[in-house]
């Protein structure tokens, strides 16, 4: 046997147990009683089971609700004291409610809702469904919902929700413009839900209306704007449409591409082009490319001085170049013709520049491009030994202009100077496939002179050509001495303009903002809470009297 006082203590607490459990009984038969009493009154109302619990403690609450009249708040407090108006308590909860904050009208829809109490139109129902879902989005997307609509707040909750996947019809957006989050707004651009026609920047601070704009309309963004913006692609675009030289990205952008491709002529890094240019670009490029392979272009694309460089890199004629075809093939014929004369290649270069004033159609090259050519036949003529013929080519090309005087008084020396008092009729810098007078050729001599180690032959030829350049600069009348070519270098120079094609228009700014924040959704769920006002019930529903929920 144990301690008798601690038998006793033991005695005790069992005792005291015994009457709190008959004490919890009888309070809770009491409420029983009461409550079933309620149940029945409430039943009416379509509010069943221990939604009575939960319908007495939103209208306690909507009681409280500052400015409501005196009388809905007499049968709000009647009916959370348990004396519901059958007629009068729910056209009072729209008043209170519509007294009500935003953010306090959401709890309430929110708490009915929780405890199914059906004072909604079935219309008004589904989109509850949806504003007190902690997935909305889920549901959004699913079979069901997916009919369901509503106002104007409710249709971007649904957008927010969904992040633009379901858009907000037109309907509604001006309702919205003006006080959805931009972060919803940019995804329904995202998502082609906000196009241009719907201007969303109309009704926004300058800074989100510039913003928008950039994201719709970005043809319409001057430059400044673009600045102001810290729109990089933008102004790199502008940068190389003036012609101003890029600052480089490293890796490489579309902008740096492009320069290099198109303003430097750099065929290696096409194919880098290619990746980044939009589908009509890469089509045009694509298409320019296939040109080169028998130097046939669409006339606009001819026509087009930014990509002659380009189009100049691609082709490489091995055949002759009909220079009446179009100024651009003009241009690649006369270079074709120097490119062999600096080859060596004489009797072709000649042949090439030949064809400036016969054995074609179309429009006659320009004065420019014509006097070259005939320098270019005069030099292989004298060359060739015939200066008479020389001559008679020097003479014409000075009549097309006064660049070539000094080459038709120098032939007309060598005609008139014995053939063993002559000087050799060659050009040194012609004969080591430089420009005349290029500053670079005792660079370029020791450079051939060491690609042609063991070539005796080849390398006494550059000391002579290299020997008569000293010769002549030491001398008083300089390299005059020489036959002049190019008379004017320019002229052999591709435009230096900034091509139409190729360049893509001004690309959308991309989206900077955030996805919508848990505060912003709700706000907007909030304001959408509050459009469900208008579903609510004036009258009770009709319940099945049949329902054993009572």
């Amino acid at each position: 046997m144990g301690d008798p006082a601690a038998r006793r203590r033991a005695a005790i607490a069992a005792e005291k147990d015994r009457l709190a459990r008959d004490r919890e009984r009888r309070e809770s038969r009491d409420r029983t009683a009461v409550s079933g009493f309620l149940r029945r009154k409430w039943a009416w109302l379509g509010v069943t089971g221990d939604a009575v619990t939960a319908v007495h403690g939103v209208l306690d609450e909507l009681s409280a609700v500052p400015g409501l009249p005196a009388d809905t708040r007499a049968v709000l407090r009647a009916a959370a004291g348990g004396a519901p108006d059958r007629e009068a308590l729910l056209p009072a909860v729209r008043r209170a409610l519509e007294h009500a904050a935003p953010e306090e009208v959401l709890a309430h829809v929110r708490a009915l809702w929780d405890a199914d109490i059906p004072w909604l139109t079935d219309a008004g129902a589904e989109r509850c469904r949806v504003i007190c879902s902690s997935a909305p989005s889920l549901l959004l997307v699913s079979g069901r919902a997916r009919a369901v609509s509503g106002g104007a707040a409710f249709s971007l909750f649904a957008a927010a929700a969904t992040r633009g996947a379901v858009p907000v019809p037109t309907r509604h957006l001006p309702d919205i413009l003006s006080w959805a989050p931009l972060p919803v707004l940019d995804d329904l651009v995202d998502h082609g839900g906000l196009l241009p026609e719907d201007r969303p920047w109309a009704d926004r601070d300058p800074g989100e209306a510039l913003y928008l704009r950039a994201r719709l309309v970005p043809g319409k963004v001057t430059a400044q704007e673009a600045a102001a913006l810290e729109w990089t692609d933008y102004l790199r675009r502008e940068a190389f449409l003036s012609g101003a030289r890029l600052e480089r990205l490293d890796p490489a952008d579309l902008w740096d591409l492009l320069y290099d491709v198109v303003a430097d002529g750099d065929v290696t890094r096409i194919d880098e082009l290619d990746a980044l240019l939009p589908r009509t670009q890469q089509i045009q490029l694509r298409d320019l490319r296939s040109g080169a392979i028998n130097g046939e272009w669409p006339r606009e694309t001819v026509a087009d001085t930014g990509l002659w460089l380009l189009m100049a890199s691609l082709w490489q004629p091995r055949e002759s170049v009909s220079p009446q075809l179009s100024p651009f093939h003009a241009l690649v014929a006369l270079n074709r013709a120097y490119d062999l004369l600096k080859a060596g290649r004489l009797e072709e270069a000649g042949q090439q520049a030949a064809r400036f004033e016969k054995g074609g159609t179309g429009r006659k090259p320009g004065t420019g491009l014509r006097q070259e050519a005939l320098t270019i036949r005069a030099y292989v003529a004298a060359v060739e030994g015939d200066l008479a013929q020389a001559e008679a080519l020097t003479e014409a090309a000075v009549g097309l202009g006064e660049q070539a005087e000094a080459n038709l008084a120098l032939v007309r020396t060598w005609r008139a100077t014995p053939k063993n008092r002559r000087d050799r009729v060659t050009n040194p810098f012609i004969e080591l496939g430089l420009d005349h007078g290029s500053f670079r050729w005792e660079k370029h001599c020791r450079e051939l002179f060491r690609e042609a180690e063991g070539d005796h032959t080849e390398q006494a030829r550059i000391n002579d050509a290299e020997e008569r350049i000293r010769a002549a600069q030491g001398a008083e009348a300089g390299l005059s001495v020489f036959f002049r070519i190019p008379l004017e270098p320019d002229r052999y120079l591709m435009p230096d303009s900034v091509p139409a094609t190729l360049v893509p228009p001004v690309a959308a700014l991309p989206r900077r903002t955030p996805a919508v924040s848990g505060a912003e959704l709700e706000r907007i769920r909030a304001r959408a809470a509050v459009e469900l006002l208008d579903d609510l019930r004036s009258t009770p529903p009709r319940l099945d009297r049949h329902d054993r929920r009572a």
